[in-house]
């Protein structure tokens, strides 16, 4: 009996972060306020306190096994040269696959 390997695979264990799954009320609530550490670490002057604060909001996510995707922003004029800004998942609302033909 190696007894080695048994403290590897508990260190591994040690090692993996736990993943919580909450109900839907609660990860609109921590979808929101992920989005507002994104949009406050892109408003750090210092890139490397942004790029903490991103680092820790992927770690939360990662957590509570919620999805991050990047966005586009474009900015639409209207015929009276009204500017609004419009948010899109990066590739479009509906990715490009290719399905399975059966």
């Amino acid at each position: 009996m190696n007894d080695d390997n048994d403290d590897l695979n508990e260190n591994e264990e040690e090692k993996a972060s736990p993943v919580y799954i909450v109900d839907d009320a609660t990860e609109e609530l921590l979808m929101t306020a992920l989005n507002c550490m994104i949009t406050l670490s892109d408003a750090q002057i210092d890139p490397t306190t942004g790029d903490a604060l991103a680092a820790i909001a992927d770690e939360i996510a990662l957590r509570f096994a919620i999805n991050r995707f990047e966005v586009e922003e474009t900015i639409h004029t209207d015929e009276d040269g009204e500017e609004e800004i419009i948010y899109k998942p990066k590739g479009g609302i509906m990715p490009d696959t290719e399905e399975d033909e059966e």
